[in-house]
């Protein structure tokens, strides 16, 4: 019974992730259920207060205020407050997280479990058992993407590649806490396979930045350089023999779609041009404080035929919130890099750099807020926190 119920909290979830795409009148229900965890999570942070925050964390909560200011609040004001809220989950989880989660090996059974069960989600879907409830279905028929209980194929590759990098992590170091070691060994297999299957190809740099930076030794050999080259020259010849013999593979490298090429990168740079059009002829208070979701989504629309974000973070701040949202997410990116660049000397520092620079690579090509990426994050980082007091402790006692 007690291992039943240990299930119910990932059923739950599997339910609120896959229905999250459904339309609810002008919001989805994925936006509806995120707004009790919200004020949930606010309350249990205020009735604890903890003056002394971390810097990553003071930035997470400017970088997510910054939405409420904008030029044209008053037309973009349902989606700042819906952009406020995204932005607030991931600070809030992280103090939720530290003060509740009360040792390591409870949180690295919380960190696996949440990796194994993002994998293991995709097996109804794999035996046809359901079948995706995002709209993205169809845009991407032509490549029969893997979508899963996700919104869309970019959030199932993202969430896959960040699951499969952390059960690889924990294979890696032979943690105790893996039982049946062959089964996951498969499941990680499994999940790779699952991430070829989205051809979204920000996944597969996400994939390959993760596991460089989970892998590579901190001093270099010969050996180590030249089984390197060998692994390098593996996936080239897999990759050049995917692109000759899968013709799916092929498209969605080359971003062909009904027999004809699209943009280079998905139309991005037309996509990047037209946020710092946006920008550039605004006013000097639009500049500084941005045009808002709508304005930009709009401008979006009337220059390239989509209503879309820039997919690049640094141009979607731009024109969204001018040069103070840039200035909140580049001090957010630098904040998290030295976070986890103090704490080099711990274990989990390996997997916190790949996961920052997996995020990194996910900035560059995409932007966004990913709910389930942020779980993971959090995770991950109350990990190396935990590390950095609990070697401190050990210090002390030295």
């Amino acid at each position: 019974m007690k291992k039943i119920k240990i299930l119910y909290p990932y059923i739950i979830l599997f339910v609120l992730i896959y229905f999250g795409a459904e339309k609810i009148g002008p919001i989805t229900f994925s936006q509806i259920w995120k707004i009790p965890l919200f004020i949930f999570l606010i309350w249990q942070v205020l009735i604890k207060r903890n003056d002394k925050k971390l810097g990553m964390i003071k930035w997470s909560y400017a970088r997510a205020t910054k939405n409420l200011v904008t030029a044209n609040f008053s037309v973009s004001y349902f989606y700042g407050i819906v952009d406020f809220i995204r932005y607030m989950i991931f600070p809030l989880m992280f103090e939720y997280a530290y003060r509740n989660i009360k040792s390591i090996r409870k949180l690295d059974k919380i960190l696996l479990g949440f990796a194994q069960f993002i994998i293991l989600s995709g097996i109804p879907f794999s035996l046809g058992i359901l079948k995706s409830k995002s709209e993205d279905a169809q845009s991407f028929i032509d490549f029969d993407s893997y979508i899963g209980m996700f919104q869309n194929t970019h959030g199932a590759s993202i969430t896959t590649t960040t699951a499969v990098l952390i059960l690889m992590s924990y294979l890696k170091v032979g943690s105790s806490i893996i039982k049946f070691k062959k089964l996951n060994y498969l499941l990680l297999i499994y999940g790779i396979f699952l991430i070829y299957l989205t051809f979204v190809r920000t996944g597969y740099l996400m994939f390959i930045v993760g596991v460089v930076f989970l892998f590579l030794p901190k001093k270099l050999n010969f050996k180590q350089v030249m089984s390197g080259l060998a692994v390098f020259l593996i996936l080239g010849v897999g990759f050049y023999v995917l692109l000759e013999t899968n013709e799916t593979f092929y498209n969605r490298i080359f971003d062909i779609r009904n027999g004809k090429q699209t943009a280079a990168g998905s139309g991005r740079f037309l996509f990047w041009m037209a946020s710092f059009e946006l920008w550039y002829n605004g006013s000097v208070f639009e500049m500084i404080f941005g045009h808002g979701f709508h304005d930009l989504i709009m401008y979006m629309y009337q220059k390239t035929g989509l209503p879309v974000f820039a997919h690049n973070e640094f141009f979607t701040q731009l024109g969204q919130n001018g040069l103070l949202g840039v200035i909140f997410f580049i001090g957010y990116l630098i904040s998290l890099f030295k976070f986890i660049w103090r704490r080099k000397i711990l274990p989990s520092y390996r997997l916190a750099m790949a996961i920052f620079f997996l995020y990194g690579s996910l900035m560059m090509t995409q932007g966004g807020m990913w709910f389930e990426l942020d779980i993971f994050m959090v995770l991950v980082f109350v990990k190396l926190e935990f590390e950095k007091v609990l070697r401190k402790r050990m210090l002390r006692y030295d």
